[in-house]
């Protein structure tokens, strides 16, 4: 009988780390996204995500923007450059930013349903907000990065997201579904800024 506890907390640890086993950890990765308007199921723009260590930029190119955001999770500021037309902007923000909406519910709304993207089994899970926007998520346990806030949106879910559907209040739901992921080191240039390019704005 004075096993019994001794046995019960090995068979938990053993479990516990066996879960922990299952999701793979990445430190760098690239992830490449295609912009789909899903009233038409056009194509129009794509979103690239690099992350490295704490560090992370996106890219957001249309026919009108190209726009990154760069940020590091231990640091309390991001920087935006935006390039419209011949336009160059640069502008300093807090991060996360002040007055976020707050989420008001996460559950699965198909808990037998997966897909795979990108070589990935994903599961779907859907984020209500309190300014009225619906994230359908979806996402895999299988790996996850380093930084997952790349929609801040995706602070909760615990993996990676590989594809998203943005179903606002008023106006068109807008879906981003990775094409690509490629896990090979990133540069650290991905992550330096010519200010001489960019007119600076408050």
């Amino acid at each position: 009988m004075q096993r019994s506890p001794l046995l019960l907390l090995a068979f938990l640890l053993y479990s516990f780390n066996s879960i922990q086993a299952q999701t793979k950890i990445v430190g760098e990765c690239a992830i490449e996204f295609s912009i789909i308007n899903t009233v038409n199921s056009d194509t129009i723009g794509s979103k690239i995500v690099f992350i490295k260590g704490d560090q992370c930029k996106t890219i957001l190119q249309t026919a009108q923007l190209n726009q990154s955001l760069y940020f590091n999770i231990q640091q309390s500021t991001a920087t935006i450059t935006k390039d419209i037309g011949t336009s160059h902007f640069l502008q300093v923000i807090n991060f996360p930013p002040q007055n976020q909406p707050d989420l008001i519910s996460m559950k699965e709304t198909m808990p037998d349903s997966t897909m795979k993207i990108v070589g990935y089994n994903c599961k779907n899970i859907e984020l209500k907000w309190s300014d009225g926007i619906v994230y359908q998520v979806w996402y895999t346990t299988e790996i996850a990065a380093t930084v997952n806030i790349y929609e801040l949106a995706f602070k909760e879910i615990a993996g990676l997201v590989l594809a998203y559907t943005i179903i606002p209040v008023t106006g068109n739901p807008i879906q981003y579904k990775a094409n690509k992921i490629d896990l090979s080191p990133i540069s650290l240039s991905q992550f330096n800024i010519n200010t001489a390019l960019y007119q600076s704005i408050d």
